[in-house]
């Protein structure tokens, strides 16, 4: 069966810190107003649900809002076995992610994750947290975008922890990775065409899980 703190973190499961990159946050733009990038949602052979990404406003002040939406069910028979929704909202100024809110509705259970601005990053408040977050840090939401590859550290937004991972780089051009939060540890592999994420692997229950990328 699906778990959500192994899985359904989304293809951004953990943050990545390359050791020649630097602890250093995205640097590359953010795409303009109105791109939408969605993808859909495999468990097994079946596929259960859809993450949307929509760059929703750049505005004078150099803040962009970005809006995550994700939806997945699994269903036996006529019965839902397992069901999830997402939705979070992130603002960035310039290319750095400055606030998030994050609500996660799991086979009926709420979890809600805000980070806030302070001059030392982000202050994150949790169920379980309340920690001050680094600056250049994003959110396991993030990693549709390869520049997010650079970033220092991740906040898993339907947990409130935050880890920094490991990465090591195929030759075939995928990306593994492995992020160690309190509360358990999440492996995946991450494919890029260009800037953007084309498809993200991982497991849970004995089922792969994956994030594919629909065509425009």
């Amino acid at each position: 069966m699906l778990h959500r703190r192994e899985v359904l973190a989304g293809f951004g499961a953990a943050a990545i810190l390359m050791p020649e990159m630097g602890s250093t946050a995205v640097r590359s733009p953010l795409p303009t107003e109105g791109v939408r990038l969605s993808y859909s949602v495999f468990y097994g052979e079946s596929r259960i649900g859809q993450h949307d990404v929509l760059i929703r406003e750049h505005d004078e002040a150099d803040h962009v809002v970005i809006q995550h939406a994700l939806s997945a069910e699994v269903r036996v028979f006529f019965a839902v076995a397992y069901s999830l929704e997402h939705r979070s909202t992130e603002i960035w100024r310039g290319s750095e992610l400055r606030s998030i809110r994050s609500e996660t509705v799991e086979n009926d259970e709420r979890f809600l994750t805000e980070a806030e601005p302070i001059d030392e990053g982000m202050f994150l408040r949790s169920e379980r947290h309340e920690v001050i977050v680094p600056h250049g840090a994003v959110s396991s939401d993030s990693f549709w975008l390869a520049a997010s590859l650079k970033a220092p550290a991740i906040v898993n937004v339907r947990s409130g922890e935050v880890a920094i991972p490991t990465i090591r780089k195929r030759d075939d051009g995928r990306v593994e990775f492995s992020a160690k939060f309190p509360h358990g540890s999440i492996e995946a592999e991450l494919l890029f065409d260009g800037e953007f994420l084309r498809e993200a692997r991982t497991e849970s229950g004995g089922h792969e899980v994956v994030f594919r990328r629909e065509q425009v």
